[in-house]
């Protein structure tokens, strides 16, 4: 009779708790001498939410890795490029000829988009490096839903519809050219591939009808293996090799099914949360990223089989205010956190202050003014609010602090300002532009406190802004969006680009996703969150309130998961937590009661199993 050791090479380790350092991998048994029980690590599959694309959109094409994954191409703004860096995507440069229902292959870096259909079927090739697409040389056959795999030097086309079909036809790619491969055993489009240009694999799609059927590349000829156990068309896949790939989503009735390739036989596992088809994918078999597709969806999925577990970021209701606002500010954390002042219908201003405590408000000592729209920094205990306006339009530049109970008077800004950027504490705050009430309606003031009094800071800000939002301390701090009418065009109205402040100097930092403000932002410098408000429409000026997010993690900014509901002017807990709330504001009603929490993505180690001899 075998052993343990002889089938794996591995003799079973004794230990006092459970885990066996570098030796924690899938199927290590091991003895926990603590609990007198033989376990063993075992690997979970699931899928989980990730970030949303910036535009959804069917029919695109993927190339890449998690957490360095490209999606480009498709149904509606068929030239756009978007990158993956594992918690969200950004925009890259757009394709030189605008198209969907294209093929990609390679990296993120390196990346390969060849065919598709424009007003007929393509034949072109580009080339990404990163940061912009250069045509290459055309496809010997023209297609549209054709499948890819390999890099940027050695790629790989099959499959396909093209004239006067369906084609069988494989074509190697050297960097430069195409050139003809073996062909295929089952002519089909609108299957799926992945691994390189000498270990392929195809899967699905329809030939004469929709197919399950797989075919394995050797870099020469194509042999046909199991099929799918779910027959599909339209659906996506990633893997390294001939040998180890996963197959999801698809058509018809937008399946969520997903299976495991081993190289001999396809395996169920868990299930795509959202059911689709004509969507991309990218990565391996056990990391992927499953992404848009359907209806224009920009909804995105990330795979993991691993030994840890992934719990996707989200937003959930929390408790509804006494008094329900919109322009009241806060600061704490989501399980600590106060508001105060605000507009109250049918339009005027509230002095009335609140505390959370992670489940429902309770009313507090009013704040000594009724106010609306300044802003908040500190702690629930240890707190300022500073600035703000008065019914109709008057902006006293009081500073008043909160120590968990009750108000006292702090100094007054030098410059008195509304719906300004505000980072810092209660003792070392810093103050950025804002609403004021002559002149040009803005200020590009930067404006410090020590706890006691305000001194204008020397340094400015590039241009009067107002409604900006910042994440950070008052040395270090990130600020995004803002407000800058009547601005001679409109992209200065709300500008793309973010401002860093190190505690002496301004600097232009990378540009977010979209213009965006009376928004909200929490965070740090370098780990920020920037959620809903008003986004730009297509004139540059104020649009919709949104429920889009993003994340900034130092050097770029990426989308993060939707809010539940689109809003603008409201309060948020402002710390250097990831996880924040956001309560009240202007949305269907103008004077919403409504809290909803934002918990950020955790990963976590997964228990163990006891192996049971019964």
């Amino acid at each position: 009779m075998s052993t343990y050791q002889e089938l794996k090479g591995l003799k079973v380790k004794y230990l006092s708790a459970d885990t066996s350092g570098d030796r924690k991998v899938d199927g290590e048994v091991f003895y926990n001498s603590a609990d007198f029980n033989l376990k063993s690590f075992i690997s979970t599959a699931a899928w989980h939410s990730t970030a949303n694309l910036t535009h959804g959109r069917a029919s695109l094409a993927a190339a890449g890795t998690v957490p360095a994954g490209l999606v480009f191409g498709g149904a509606g703004v068929a030239d756009m490029t978007e990158e993956y860096n594992g918690s969200g995507f950004s925009n890259g440069g757009g394709l030189n000829t605008a198209r969907q229902a294209l093929g990609g292959a390679g990296t993120q870096t390196a990346g390969l988009g060849f065919g598709g259909y424009i007003s007929a079927y393509s034949a072109l090739t580009e080339e990404y490096n990163g940061s912009s697409w250069t045509e290459s040389g055309d496809l010997a056959t023209a297609r549209q839903y054709v499948a890819g795999a390999g890099t940027q030097t050695a790629g790989l086309a099959f499959a396909g519809r093209g004239s006067p079909g369906k084609t069988n036809s494989t074509e190697h790619y050297n960097g430069t050219s195409w050139t003809s491969g073996g062909n295929m055993n089952t002519a089909r489009a609108y299957l799926a591939g992945c691994g390189t240009q000498t270990s392929a694999l195809a899967f699905g799609g329809s030939s004469t009808g929709t197919t399950g059927i797989t075919e394995a590349y050797d870099g020469t000829s194509w042999t046909e293996v199991a099929d799918l156990n779910t027959a599909r068309l339209s659906l996506s896949g990633a893997g390294e090799s001939s040998t180890s790939a996963i197959a999801f989503g698809g058509s018809p009735s937008n399946k969520n099914e997903t299976e495991l390739w081993d190289g001999s036989s396809w395996a169920e596992t868990a299930n795509l949360a959202t059911g689709r088809a004509y969507l991309a994918g990218f990565g391996t078999k056990s990391l992927a990223v499953a992404a848009s597709g359907g209806s224009n969806s920009t909804a995105a999925e990330e795979f993991t089989q691993s030994l840890t577990a992934t719990t996707a970021a989200a937003w959930s209701s929390g408790g509804n205010l006494n008094t329900g606002r919109y322009g009241l500010r806060g600061t704490g954390t989501q399980t600590s956190m106060v508001v105060a002042g605000g507009n109250v219908p049918p339009n005027s201003n509230t002095d009335v202050t609140e505390e959370y405590n992670g489940s429902s408000w309770s009313n507090s000592n009013d704040l000594p003014a009724v106010i609306q729209d300044g802003n908040m920094c500190g702690t629930q205990t240890a707190s300022i609010y500073s600035g703000g306006t008065i019914n109709p339009g008057s902006y006293p530049g009081a500073t008043n602090h909160y120590n968990g109970s009750s108000w006292t008077s702090g100094g007054n800004t030098p410059t008195d300002v509304a719906q300004y950027g505000l980072a810092g504490t209660s003792t070392a705050a810093v103050a950025f532009g804002g609403y004021i009430g002559s002149g040009p309606g803005r200020t590009n003031a930067i404006q410090n406190y020590d706890g006691s009094s305000w001194t204008s800071n020397p340094v400015s800000l590039p241009q009067n802004l107002g409604l900006m939002r910042t994440a950070g301390t008052q040395t270090a701090c990130i600020m995004a969006g803002g407000n800058n009418p009547p601005a001679p065009s409109p992209p200065n109205k709300q500008p793309v680009s973010s401002l860093e402040w190190d505690g002496s100097s301004i600097s232009t930092g990378p540009n977010n996703l979209t213009g965006m403000n009376d928004h909200c932002g929490w965070g740090t410098s370098t780990n920020a969150y920037f959620y809903i408000g008003d986004h730009p429409t297509g004139s540059g000026g104020s649009g919709g309130k949104s429920v889009n997010g993003f994340y900034y993690n130092g050097s770029a900014f990426v989308t993060s998961v939707p809010a539940t509901t689109g809003k603008n002017t409201t309060g948020w807990a402002k710390s250097s937590n990831a996880d924040s709330l956001v309560c009240g504001g202007n949305a269907g009603s103008a004077h919403l009661t409504s809290t909803e929490e934002f918990t950020a993505e955790t990963t976590a180690a997964r228990a163990v199993k006891t192996i049971d001899f019964d």
